[in-house]
């Protein structure tokens, strides 16, 4: 289970809002994998959670894209082509998943990608953006 810490924060609230979300949706992935024998009801719950990841992921993708460009953060480039394989590896993972059906071992195979992922990317490029957002001028300011 990933848990939300400080050293996770890019400095701008509404992405670091949006990490939150999509670390507490990847630790439902968890839950689900612990499944063994999942009701009706509980698989329809898992893919729709799978749904909401690709879609959230995409919305928030775009936020941080756009964000990281308009303070102008090295990281830019790195962090869109870190977005466009992750989302390569999630939809090819989603479609192995229901072709093979929601086995507990690819769900949690799917869960700790997604850990490992998040916490690296996170830490690894997004932060780089609070560095960013602090030496950017303040709107209407003195020089």
């Amino acid at each position: 289970m990933i848990k939300w810490t400080e050293k996770f924060e890019t400095g701008n609230p509404l992405l670091d809002a949006q990490h939150r979300m999509l670390i507490s949706y990847i630790n439902r992935l968890e839950e689900f994998g612990r499944l063994r024998n999942p009701s009706p009801e509980e698989l329809d719950l898992f893919l729709r959670v799978l749904e909401f990841l690709e879609t959230y992921a995409l919305t928030h993708f775009k936020d941080e894209e756009e964000c990281m460009a308009r303070f102008r953060c090295p990281a830019y480039r790195e962090n869109k082509q870190a977005h466009s394989e992750f989302l390569d590896f999630f939809r090819g993972f989603s479609r192995r998943l229901k072709l093979e059906g929601c086995q507990p071992e690819l769900v949690q195979e799917l869960y700790l990608a997604c850990v490992v992922w998040i916490q690296r990317h996170i830490l690894r490029i997004d932060v780089q953006l609070k560095a960013s957002i602090q030496q950017a001028p303040v709107p209407g300011g003195q020089d």
